[in-house]
């Protein structure tokens, strides 16, 4: 364990889940649709993050990555300070408006209205996909990372 983790841990958890919760409340208290969307742009961007993260800790490699916590606290200031808004517009957007694609108006319309028949409907196929992908990519991981501690011990 790096000995900044100390610092970095407790600072994010607090950036996280007392200062931004916090602004996005004041923000929907406000008249301005703008601070809504900057802060609604957050959460989404942050998820897309968190979910990059859990592949990175489901494959180990989040545990070869120096400074990973340090580098995770970088990264969410960096979306505070208006990096949530690029990370979207490049990466984000581009991904959601290709998986909107996929799916039929008829779908979308169930995805708003129904969101439960829309998980019965195609969520058991997209979950044995996803899991059958994860298993295949935590199997690499592994052998990935075998080989590089390997290396590293000789």
């Amino acid at each position: 364990m790096n000995p900044l983790d100390v610092l970095f841990g407790p600072a994010l958890y607090g950036i996280v889940f007392l200062y931004a919760p916090f602004m996005s409340f004041r923000a929907i208290n406000t008249p301005s649709p703008d601070d809504d969307k900057q802060w609604l742009t957050f959460w989404v961007s942050f998820s897309a993050v968190q979910a990059a993260e859990s592949m990175l800790e489901i494959t180990h490699l989040s545990d070869i990555i120096p400074f990973y916590l340090e580098i995770k606290f970088a990264l969410v200031i960096l979306l505070l300070a208006g990096g949530a808004s690029k990370l979207y517009d490049v990466v984000v957007s581009p991904v959601f408006s290709l998986l909107e694609s996929k799916f039929s108006e008829d779908d979308l319309k169930m995805l708003d209205e129904n969101p439960s028949g829309f998980i019965k409907q195609h969520g058991a196929r997209a979950y044995e996909k996803a899991k059958e992908s994860a298993i295949s990519l935590k199997g690499k991981a592994t052998k990935k990372i075998n080989e590089m501690k390997k290396k590293k011990d000789t």
